[in-house]
């Protein structure tokens, strides 16, 4: 099975469009190493639906999580000798699904950058009381968790 670019044998393997899109559509919450940017390590990204799931990644990749709400607050890495936070979480542009004439309304996406660094696992966390202005999240919705597992192999 192909996870986040890799094989069952934890040998690197070339992840095609079609691959992604097929994952992605499948809502699966983590999409694929996409291919290095001018020979730049590969890049995971994790978002929502990926709460509660393990992710394999291998030391160098590079973590994007992004949430789809400002409501979110990221705690960041539990263990940064084996994922590093690259800086703080920074809002995404609005997307054209969230008008601008509403206030409160949460919906502008956040992004926070990680970098695999050795061998380990390190947990990501993020929590919000807010859905949208003076709405309260269902008890699903307050907790974001994602294990990120680094293997250098």
């Amino acid at each position: 099975m192909l996870i986040n670019g890799f094989t069952g044998t934890g040998r690197r393997s070339v992840v095609s469009a079609a691959a992604v899109a097929a994952v992605t559509a499948a809502g699966c919450g983590v999409t694929p190493a996409a291919p290095p940017a001018r020979g730049g390590p590969p890049v995971i990204v994790i978002r929502d639906n990926a709460n509660g799931t393990v992710v394999p990644v291998a030391a160098g990749d590079r973590v994007e999580l992004i949430l789809s709400s400002s409501y979110w607050d990221v705690a960041g890495s539990s263990a940064p000798r084996v994922l590093r936070q690259d800086g703080p979480a920074t809002l995404m542009p609005r997307p054209s699904t969230c008008p601008k004439n509403i206030p409160g309304l949460g919906c502008i996406p956040i992004q926070m950058n990680f970098t695999a660094l050795a061998d380990g696992r390190a947990v990501i966390k993020a929590s919000r009381t807010s859905c949208g202005e003076a709405l309260r999240c269902g008890p699903h919705h307050t907790r974001f968790t994602v294990t990120v597992v680094v293997s250098s192999h």
